[in-house]
């Protein structure tokens, strides 16, 4: 029997709102709509939100879940802290509940995504997954025994921010040395037009503002020694969190993407030899390492479905819990 849910995915600078059918392992979106931030206070997008929530749902019948790029603090939809939005300790679950008439779940952006894609995607006949994302910035979330993991006060699996290289760059959560602050998109960008090399400037077009990680991967793949230098030192770093990560959990699928992960070879290659090289024989057993397939899909589909789950939990319909 099919059923209907929102899901949002809410990042740095965009919105995106869909109607979703989920019908037993299959989810299809119905309808959708997306939104730039031209204004991202909480109030301000949580108020866009809510109109396109009613746009999509003008009964005010389906239940909403959030996938927003943030580390919670507990699963009340407390963001602690949202980098790019520059948020901090900001109650944005009950905000959208308040503006919109009707219970809302917040969840990392990470954590719909892992979802979406252990239900519906290339994850899908795993228990035990974890999802590593590198993008704008390094995310990830986890599937443990078929079940969502969120830790213990919903911040589980910030890979991104486990610490690489005590006391280097800065990252944007505040402290120095994450991961993020080294193999993330942005921190690439950063890293790129900081004092680009002649080729860089000529792969970006002449335009420095315009430099990119893909740019910097396209001159480590074309020779360029201070590329490999940068991209290089950014791969291990990767490939050292991915081992570790796989070696604490052990899981069947470590599933990996984001738009860094896809777009950028050479970094892609050397973190997979570096993972390879430190991931314990035991634990490379019994994983398989696959690419998400479900695109920019995942994260409202897991989000809708985890709506689903907590209205089901909420009225104490254990055969649909997540």
């Amino acid at each position: 029997m099919s059923d209907k849910a929102i899901g949002v995915d809410l990042g740095g600078t965009n919105l995106r709102v869909a109607l979703v059918e989920v019908d037993g392992t299959e989810a299809r979106i119905l309808d959708q709509r997306r939104q730039l931030l031209q204004e991202r206070s909480p109030h301000a997008v949580a108020q866009v939100l809510v109109q396109l929530c009613h746009d999509l749902d003008a009964a005010g019948a389906a239940p909403v879940g959030i996938g927003a790029a943030a580390m919670l603090h507990g699963t009340k939809g407390m963001v602690a802290n949202a980098p790019n939005l520059g948020w901090r300790d900001v109650d944005f679950g009950a905000l959208v509940a308040k503006d919109l008439g009707r219970p809302v779940s917040l969840e990392n952006d990470l954590s719909a995504i892992t979802w979406g894609e252990h239900r519906f995607g290339a994850a899908r006949g795993f228990d035990d997954v974890i999802c590593v994302f590198v993008g704008t910035g390094v995310g990830g979330g986890a599937v443990l025994c078929g079940e969502l993991y969120r830790g213990a006060g919903n911040a589980a699996l910030e890979i991104g921010h486990l610490k690489v290289h005590p006391g280097g760059r800065l990252c944007g959560c505040g402290q120095r040395g994450c991961l993020e602050a080294y193999a993330g998109g942005r921190a690439l960008a950063e890293l790129a037009r900081e004092a680009p090399e002649s080729l860089w400037l000529e792969i970006a077009g002449g335009d420095a503002e315009a430099l990119h990680g893909g740019h910097l991967d396209q001159a480590a793949q074309r020779g360029d020694a201070r590329a490999k230098e940068v991209v290089g030192r950014a791969s291990i770093f990767l490939g050292q969190a991915l081992a570790s990560v796989a070696t604490l959990f052990n899981p069947s699928c470590l599933l990996l993407g984001g738009t860094v992960w896809q777009g950028c070879a050479f970094l892609r290659e050397e973190a997979t030899r570096t993972l390879k090289e430190l991931l314990p024989l035991p634990a490379a057993g019994w994983m398989q390492c696959v690419e998400a397939t479900l695109e920019d899909d995942a994260g409202v589909l897991g989000a809708a479905d985890l709506a689903l789950a907590h209205r089901a939990a909420a009225r104490g319909d254990h055969k649909h819990r997540r």
